[in-house]
């Protein structure tokens, strides 16, 4: 986020984690296993209380207009829905788009934290990147115990 404003930075990460609410409650809709359910409902929820906390940060800035999200989060809910009726579901391959998600959350995250920012607006955004980083891991576990039982196929 070279030489963005904080509210810039702050709006683009409350945007980020909007479409990660969606996101996975859409996952969560959409897996057979409790287990994975259960994860992308906390996560989702996760997301949203991330977006509750960056959100008086943005707005104080005159940031925050509520928004959808982003145009990139959109079509990629859209291309999940679209392999939904081409394709039928695959619990590994939704842990998949998961992990893939998150980890441009990180990226994000990483990239603000990169940037120059006051130390009460660095603080929340390190502390929401540690639970993105946690939630990454999660499903990055996953993933790698889906990829080890579709090899022993």
């Amino acid at each position: 986020m070279r030489d963005q404003t904080e509210r810039q930075t702050l709006n683009r990460l409350i945007e980020l984690c909007r479409d990660g609410e969606r996101g996975f409650r859409h996952a969560a809709n959409h897996v057979q296993d409790p287990v994975l359910k259960t994860l992308f409902l906390e996560i989702a929820t996760q997301r949203e209380r991330i977006v509750e906390a960056l959100r008086p940060h943005a707005q104080r800035l005159g940031g925050d207009a509520d928004s959808d999200g982003t145009t990139t989060g959109a079509l990629h809910r859209g291309w999940m829905s679209l392999k939904d009726t081409l394709v039928p579901h695959e619990d590994a391959a939704i842990v998949k788009e998961a992990e893939r998600g998150e980890r441009a959350a990180l990226a994000a995250f990483e990239e603000a934290i990169a940037g120059i920012l006051p130390p009460e607006s660095r603080e929340l955004i390190e502390s929401c990147y540690a639970q993105v980083q946690h939630s990454c891991r999660r499903i990055a576990a996953l993933q790698a115990v889906a990829a080890g039982a579709g090899r022993d196929r």
